[in-house]
Formats: structure tokens, C-alpha cells, sequence
């Protein structure tokens, strides 16, 4: 038997005999009272935990710009200069020159024109491996920003 822990709705997740299934609370549930038992030995279900929110497709300018200067990426003076007048912040633009020279135009033109970004860009992974971000750092700054 696995638990795998309380669902939203109060009922147990688990697996018991090579199935996962839902088992109420009512103790009169022969599975209800087997969790029980595995309860008393000492074990603990644990706690619900809210899936994380939907990746956003694409997020503005603003609000990429805004969490990369909230998360330290860039300073706020390089935010309010890339949304303003389209400047590339300095830092930003030093990870561009890593790129093989045949993307950074592109790269470039991307971060500098652009209105939204799109999450699944080519460009904003390569932006995301040169900052050192995995895939689910990425689609965290992704869904901070969407609630700026």
C-alpha cells in the first residue's frame, strides 16, 4: 500500500494492491479502515497540495521585463529602459553574446521588439539556459509575471 496523501476534496489517494484510487473518509470503507491501521503503525498521510498554476502562453513585455528586474536578473533602471525605449539590459545583452553569432541577431531583435514573450520561444529557452534556469524556473518566472 502507497499514501499517497489527501486529496482536495478530504478523500485519501492511494494505491492499494497495484491500484491508485480515491477512498473516502467513512471508516465503514474496507480501504478506509486498512489506512487506518497503517495510520496506528505511526505513518502520516500527507497533506494536500494545490497542483501549481498553468503556464502561461505568453506574457507582455512589461510583465517579463518586471519579473526579471523582481527576481535581481536585471536592475529596475534596465526594465523601465527596455519596455520604454527598447534598450537590451546590459546583462541580458552579455548572455546574447554567447549565442552563436548567426542567433544573436534574432535574439536580439526578439528581446528588443517584442510585446509578449511566448513561453515555449526558442529564444526564451536559450535566454533561460544562459541565465541557468531550468525548464520549471522558467515556467515560474512565466507564471509570477502573468500576475503582475
Amino acid at each position: 500500500m502507497i499514501v499517497h496523501g489527501y486529496t482536495k476534496t478530504g478523500e485519501i489517494d492511494a494505491t492499494i494492491g497495484g491500484l491508485r484510487m480515491t477512498i473516502p473518509q467513512d471508516m465503514a470503507n474496507r480501504h478506509r479502515r486498512m489506512i487506518a491501521e497503517w495510520e496506528a503503525e505511526g505513518n502520516t498521510i500527507p497533506p494536500y497540495v494545490a497542483p501549481p498554476d498553468p503556464v502561461p502562453d505568453e506574457i507582455s513585455d512589461r510583465q517579463f521585463f518586471q519579473q526579471m528586474a523582481i527576481e535581481g536578473r536585471i536592475t529596475q533602471q534596465e526594465a523601465l529602459d527596455a519596455v520604454g525605449s527598447g534598450v537590451i539590459p546590459n546583462a541580458m545583452d552579455a548572455l546574447v553574446d554567447q549565442l552563436p553569432a548567426n542567433q544573436r541577431f534574432a535574439a536580439r531583435m526578439l528581446i528588443r521588439g517584442a510585446t509578449t514573450f511566448r513561453r515555449m520561444h526558442p529564444v526564451t529557452e536559450l535566454i533561460g539556459q544562459l541565465y541557468g534556469m531550468s525548464a520549471e524556473q522558467i515556467d515560474d518566472t512565466w507564471r509570477a509575471a502573468a500576475s503582475l
